[in-house]
């Protein structure tokens, strides 16, 4: 018998693993986890590869802004949010995105749906639950608690029929999925979900948050990171409590008695425990729109919707909806709704990233944060320029020549061999624009007048026509480095007035970065 339980835990593995689409999905997983964030090229090269997916940028981006404490103004960089929110958090962020993305692809399955809403939902209930406890941060509890229920959704993608047996025999028995999964699976969903979550290679602490913590006190809740794990058991047996079939005044008693145990820690009063998962309804609602995600699809979004229906709250909607019954038009809409609607162009990009610095410079920063948003601010904005790489260079102080220190677009790693400017070399355009503080734009480094500037090292590595900016970076009229912009020849065209008067501006706050920040009023 426990031969047959292994082969069947394997098999199912098995089809895990080589599951649709997760095979490729696995392995840029464990690419983006091996990222450290003690190492300083992590910011650039995390960024970039978000870049690379303009939806996936545009939805980390979202849920940022959707965090609590973020009172700095919106956020619009990749680089500013990782200054911001830590590489860590970043990085499973958009993993998960992508995981969920993944999975939502496959013709819209209602088991994926709504293991992937009822684990957004877990993931705010443990934002309400963390947020007076010590030692931990509201967000890392949210990302941990987005992840607890891995196993039941990579099984959900692999295997949905198993999903709605495991939910069958869990009701007829009264037995949990947890008991219900081992005896369908072989396996049960933790389990499952922490192999695949440490075959990915995620963070040991992630995969710890996967283990269910059965009582406070117990020896998972005192192992390492166990406050963790206390928070993402607790709110995801709270979200499981929002999903099951119970009227709301029974969903009631089930959360106090889930929190009881916890009073030492969880400071919740009896008679506030259905506002906590009120206020966490509304936050996933506010959330599962900003994310477009498909609520309709979702088994769970309905047992919402049942909780959220006070007779109070119906009545108030019978009334507003006779009130708004004749403006339910595409015609109308919110402010916010319309300007979400709005594409973001060059100039929006610009002038959002013009803003992030500012933000950010009212606050602690270092000269490489204002570097790095200013860099990702003009790759972004300018992909419809074609552009190919951003550069930022810095002296060398033993040598005399420019070095690139931060970078965006293709291959930046394999320029750093050879993208080594020598500024002793007479009359190329790069010991030109560094030695005379002048701005340079080519348009075409092929053009028969331009050559004779283009050094030979450079003429060697480039692929093809393109054009090259150049805008050297001085402070106290010492040049201290330069920046380059390369694209394709043919998205010159793009270029306006405005694109490079936005360029000089982030250039400008790179240079007012450079000098101390001043303190403020009596320190």
């Amino acid at each position: 018998m426990e031969l047959t339980k292994q082969t069947q835990r394997e098999q199912v593995l098995r089809k895990v693993r080589q599951a649709s689409e997760l095979p490729a999905l696995a392995e840029t997983v464990n690419v983006v986890n091996k990222f450290k964030s003690s190492e300083d090229s992590t910011v650039a090269d995390l960024a970039n590869i978000l870049l690379k997916d303009y939806a996936l940028t545009t939805r980390v981006l979202k849920v940022v802004n959707s965090a609590h404490y973020m009172q700095s103004g919106e956020v619009t960089t990749v680089s500013r949010a990782i200054f911001l929110m830590g590489v860590d958090y970043i990085k499973q962020i958009a993993l998960t995105l992508m995981l969920f993305d993944t999975m939502q692809g496959k013709g819209g399955k209602t088991e994926i749906m709504d293991a992937i809403t009822q684990a957004f939902c877990g993931g705010v209930l443990a934002r309400k639950v963390a947020k007076d406890l010590e030692d931990v941060e509201e967000e890392e509890a949210f990302i941990c608690t987005l992840l607890h229920p891995l196993g039941k959704i990579v099984t959900a993608h692999a295997m949905p029929e198993k999903v709605a047996e495991i939910r069958k025999m869990s009701a007829e028995q009264g037995i949990s999925e947890e008991q219900a999964s081992l005896a369908v699976l072989g396996i049960s969903y933790e389990e499952l979900g922490a192999t695949i979550a440490a075959e990915w290679n995620y963070p040991r602490k992630i995969v710890q948050a996967m283990r269910h913590v059965t009582a406070p006190g117990s020896a998972q809740q005192q192992a390492e990171n166990g406050k963790l794990c206390m928070i993402a058991s607790l709110a995801t047996d709270m979200s499981n409590v929002l999903a099951s079939d119970k009227d709301r005044e029974d969903k009631i008693e089930a959360f106090k008695a889930l929190l009881a145990p916890y009073n030492e820690q969880i400071k919740v009063k009896p008679g506030a425990v259905a506002g906590l998962v009120n206020t966490a309804v509304a936050d996933f609602t506010k959330l599962a729109a900003i994310l477009n995600l498909d609520l309709k699809k979702s088994r769970f979004s309905r047992q919402l919707d049942k909780w959220s229906k006070t007779p109070e709250s119906a009545a108030r909607e019978a009334v507003q909806d006779k009130m708004v019954m004749s403006f339910k038009t595409d015609a109308l809409r919110t402010v916010d709704t319309l300007f979400a609607l709005e594409e973001e162009n060059a100039e929006n990009i610009f002038a959002k990233g013009v803003q992030d610095i500012n933000n950010f410079m009212m606050g602690h920063y270092t000269l490489n944060d204002v570097i790095h948003i200013a860099l990702e601010t003009m790759y972004r904005a300018l992909k419809s320029a074609k552009v190919v790489r951003v550069l930022f260079f810095v002296r060398n102080i033993k040598l005399p020549r420019l070095e690139i220190r931060i970078g965006f677009g293709s291959n930046v790693h394999e320029a750093r061999e050879w993208f080594v400017i020598d500024v002793t070399e007479s009359r190329d355009v790069f010991q030109m624009a560094v030695s005379q503080n002048k701005d340079l734009v080519i348009r075409d480094t092929d053009a028969s007048e331009i050559q004779k500037f283009i050094p030979g090292w450079y003429e060697a590595n480039r692929k093809a026509p393109s054009y090259l900016l150049l805008f050297p970076i001085s402070v106290n009229s010492r040049n201290i480095g330069l920046i380059t912009i390369e694209g394709d020849e043919q998205g010159f065209a793009t270029f306006t007035n405005a694109h490079l008067s936005y360029i000089k501006i982030l250039r400008d706050q790179i240079v007012m970065a450079t000098r101390p920040p001043s303190q403020p009023a009596g320190k």
